[in-house]
């Protein structure tokens, strides 16, 4: 990396600056527009900085963030040792590097040794079984991709699922294209809707995986979330891609007796299949928003398992005898997927058929689960 010395400085200048939860792309971006003196390879080196000081974890808990950042670096590439040893010595910091280091493969064992401790990622204990892999420390050098759906390609792509792309960096999007990672791509193949089936997405958010299944060209779709701004948002891409469904607002930690869908009043038992993408934690897209790794709040994890037990016992009733609930988050923690799996087994009439932990790690992609009901 060439430079090291100035943008270093300016990472630490804007790791020191930026307060969580704000997003840290955004905090980078407005770090950006206050000051025009960066060019666009200035801009993208400093940011790859904090992102790969971020992306190890919690390895650095308790130590300063200078010492943190210098450490870090060793996973980027550099033009010369030198300017790495310069920077730790007149920091006052006592490493010095061989000349082939960035040849060696030791950045790993250096960064552990240097800091007494293995790079991991989540809290012990909290990983569902199929994800314990992600707290390996090899990790630190994963990238997840951007990943699309092409509504104009009709052919089988990728895992089954059809029409996956990946994305370039600053594509301009057609409106046939929609940005969705292959985790959803993947979990919309096992989502299986006949002619004539009526499919209610519980949590629609701006409607990717209705509109992912709506390419199938099967069923009749309704759309619902608490939030009005953002079902307004589902309405123009469902016009853009020139779809039809039924919205609504609603705020299923509540119970209710009927749902409003426009001017259509649905009541009783009367979908086939209900989506319940829930909101969780997303910690398995945290690869991709890696500040989450050491500034999450682990005490909010029962109150997202509390919330989303909720949504699915009041979804429950509006689904007939004989149908399907697909149970999906985006996170890779037990207590979000395999427990609360055990908590609609116990406390509804629906039982558990299967389940889905896709593994993002091995397709470069983020982590999801989805646990499929019958009732």
């Amino acid at each position: 990396m060439k430079y090291f010395r100035s943008r270093y400085s300016s990472a630490l200048q804007l790791l020191e600056g930026y307060k969580y939860p704000e997003p840290f792309h955004i905090a980078a971006k407005n770090f950006f527009k206050g000051s025009k003196k960066f060019g666009s390879k200035d801009r993208k080196a400093i940011a790859e900085i904090c992102y790969t000081y971020l992306r190890c974890g919690r390895v650095f808990e308790g130590i300063e963030l200078k010492k943190g950042l210098l450490l870090s670096s060793l996973f980027l590439e550099f033009d010369r040792v030198e300017d790495w040893n310069r920077l730790a010595e007149e920091s006052k910091y006592d490493y010095t590097l061989p000349a082939d280091f960035f040849y060696s493969g030791n950045s790993l064992d250096f960064v552990s040794e240097a800091v007494g401790k293995k790079i991991s990622y989540f809290s012990e204990g909290i990983l569902m079984e199929d994800f314990e892999h992600y707290n390996d420390a090899e990790n630190v050098r994963f990238r997840p991709k951007n990943w699309a759906k092409d509504h104009t390609d009709k052919e089988v792509r990728k895992l089954g699922a059809v029409g996956v792309r990946e994305l370039k960096l600053n594509e301009k999007l057609a409106d046939t294209l929609q940005v969705q990672d292959l985790s959803s791509q993947f979990i919309c193949t096992g989502i299986d809707i006949k002619e004539g089936d009526k499919i209610w997405d519980v949590c629609s958010g701006a409607g990717g995986k209705s509109l992912n299944l709506s390419a199938q060209g099967n069923g009749t779709f309704f759309l619902s979330d608490i939030r009005p701004a953002i079902i307004q948002n589902a309405k123009s891409r469902f016009a853009s891609m020139y779809y039809k469904a039924n919205f609504g607002i609603a705020d299923m930690q509540k119970e209710a007796s009927q749902l409003k869908f426009g001017a259509n009043t649905v009541d009783g038992e009367y979908f086939d299949t209900i989506v319940a993408d829930v909101p969780c934690s997303g910690s398995g897209t945290w690869f991709r928003t890696p500040e989450h790794f050491t500034r999450f709040d682990y005490t909010e994890i029962e109150s997202y398992a509390t919330r989303q037990q909720t949504i699915v016992k009041n979804a429950v009733p509006f689904l007939k005898k004989g149908g399907s609930l697909y149970y999906i988050t985006c996170s890779v923690f037990a207590q979000e997927n395999t427990e609360v799996r055990d908590w609609i087994t116990a406390n509804t009439d629906l039982k558990f058929v299967e389940e889905i932990a896709f593994d993002g790690l091995r397709q470069r992609a983020d982590g999801m689960y989805m646990a499929t009901f019958e009732k």
